[in-house]
């Protein structure tokens, strides 16, 4: 079969409507796999304590397999054969293969990172200069916080290429928030409310904060909020409930001027 004839036939599967229902629903249907493996995923790391770089290897897998299986029924759907294509484009193979060295190099890097289990989520590293706690660690990239609360990605052959300076676990992870008070809120009596809240949370640290001036707007003054938690998995959850109470604090002193 010619490339014209193909070209044709996936045309005319494509602008067939039970087809384009299929390929919607095989869309639709790979998008919900995911987000209900991704809460099993939730699920088995409550009941059997699993660390969160088990939860995102596990995550990734899902995510590439259903998007695997996905893209090769879809293809079928339309009609194209796989197999000749993969034989007629031989030499354009080699290019892209070519192309996608990297690529490659950061998978296998990232299957050698997360098997040797040294590299986890939580851990404090330095590599090539950057310092910060590992928040994720993928097949392809380990993503960190430094101190200034700046994402930063690495490719996982980064990793095994390079040396790699591990510090000594920390018991407790720090929260930074910023926020905007508004226009004559007294920021002592903020912070005593505020801590009085979140010491409430068996995951924060007592005694253990910080709130100072950042800068002051037309909105008003800018504060950063500092709060330490017992366990990096609370990270996420944990900036949103320093926020959530931030703003019922913001709204009570509004409502009652």
């Amino acid at each position: 079969m010619d490339y014209t004839s193909q070209l044709w036939g996936v045309l005319f599967h494509l602008f067939n409507l039970r087809n384009l229902i299929f390929i919607l629903l095989i869309i639709i249907g790979g998008l919900i796999f995911i987000r209900i493996g991704d809460k099993m995923l939730n699920k088995l790391e409550q009941k059997f304590d699993l660390n969160l770089t088990a939860h995102y290897l596990f995550k990734d897998i899902v995510k590439y397999t259903v998007i695997i299986v996905a893209i090769a029924w879809i293809l079928h759907v339309l009609g194209i054969n796989l197999e000749s294509i993969i034989i007629s484009l031989g030499v354009v193979g080699i290019v892209i293969g070519f192309a996608s060295q990297d690529i490659v190099s950061n998978f296998i890097s990232g299957i050698f990172v997360i098997s040797d289990k040294r590299i986890k989520v939580g851990e404090v590293i330095e590599v090539n200069g950057f310092k910060g706690t590992i928040k994720k660690v993928g097949f392809r990239n380990t993503t960190m916080i430094n101190q200034d609360n700046y994402e930063i990605t690495i490719p996982n052959s980064v990793l095994s290429k390079n040396i790699y300076k591990m510090y000594k676990p920390r018991e407790d992870h720090r929260l930074r928030i910023l926020a905007t008070l508004p226009h004559g809120m007294n920021i002592p009596e903020f912070k005593k409310e505020l801590d009085r809240i979140m010491y409430g949370y068996d995951w924060v640290i007592n005694d253990k904060t910080t709130i100072f001036s950042k800068d002051y707007t037309e909105w008003g003054p800018k504060v950063e909020v500092s709060y330490w938690i017992t366990d990096y998995k609370y990270i996420d959850c944990g900036k949103i409930t320093i926020l959530e109470n931030i703003n019922r604090l913001i709204d009570e002193y509004k409502k009652n001027g």
